[in-house]
């Protein structure tokens, strides 16, 4: 099980809903499966349907995560106008094998839809998700 407080959920929900009507971007960090700190990353990739983190942020990111002891727990994208499902480019893009990958939906009329996989063998496998308050 994997475990995020509410005030973190909070936060990628603001960053999702920011970002309308491109989908965001950002890291979870913490310790095992549970997460601790958000750190948004902004989306270079063009277009509305897609994400790429910005690589030197993320570079900065992942050092000083490492340099605190802290890893990469999760990481979030949101679908402006899709479930909170992967989509092929996902599963094709899934390559931290001990991150979860965090989907948000945001065609939800309000409702929280935000699901976790985590790769394993070529294929992306449904977590259980754990909001703390």
């Amino acid at each position: 099980m994997w475990i995020i407080s509410r005030i973190l959920v909070n936060k990628i929900l603001a960053h999702a809903q920011r970002s309308l009507p491109r989908e965001c971007v950002g890291v979870l960090a913490g310790h095992g499966r549970e997460a601790l700190s958000w750190h948004p990353l902004t989306n270079i990739a063009p277009g509305e349907q897609t994400f790429l983190a910005d690589s030197h942020e993320q570079i900065r990111l992942f050092r000083e995560l490492r340099e605190q002891g802290r890893e990469v727990v999760a990481i979030y994208h949101s679908h402006p106008t899709g479930p909170a499902q992967p989509s092929a480019l996902d599963r094709e893009l899934a390559v931290y094998p001990d991150a979860l990958m965090l989907v948000v939906g945001m065609q939800t009329d309000g409702r929280l839809e935000m699901n976790g996989f985590l790769a394993h063998d070529g294929r992306l496998e449904p977590q259980a998700v754990t909001i703390r308050d």
